[in-house]
């Protein structure tokens, strides 16, 4: 078990201090849970950054996803291909093929492998490959 800032500042959060000098410094014990308790509130604030941000990442990647999609047809089509028709200069291979493997994954579309000029290349429809005729 891992155990994180949050657990040892909630550990220390019941800890009852006593004042304690530090050279020159008095720390008394409501400075103590002042710094424990706004520790706290920064991971809070923190992760709830951390989740809007990936509510928006999420949300950009479905989009993609739709647009990846609009794209593919029952004409097999290349991952160049695909990039090339959604024009988006944001729009990557890398980012493409995230989205055809997840496309691929559930169902939506359909992969295959084709030889060309001594390569393989990988082909994406919405036609299941063992039913072309």
């Amino acid at each position: 078990m891992t155990i994180t800032k949050r657990d040892v500042l909630n550990a220390l959060n019941t800890f009852d201090f006593s004042e304690v000098s530090v050279g020159d410094v008095v720390v008394t014990p409501e400075h103590i849970k002042d710094y424990i308790n706004k520790s706290l509130a920064q991971i809070d604030a923190r992760n709830v950054k951390a989740a809007e941000r990936a509510a928006k990442k999420k949300a950009e990647g479905d989009d993609l996803r739709a647009r990846v999609l609009s794209v593919i047809g029952e004409t097999p089509v290349k991952v160049s291909d695909i990039v090339d028709a959604l024009d988006d200069p944001d729009v990557t291979s890398a980012k493409v093929i995230a989205r055809l493997t997840q496309l691929v994954k559930s169902g939506a579309i359909f992969k295959n492998s084709v030889r060309v000029d001594g390569r393989t290349l990988m082909t994406y429809s919405t036609v299941c490959p063992e039913n072309e005729d």
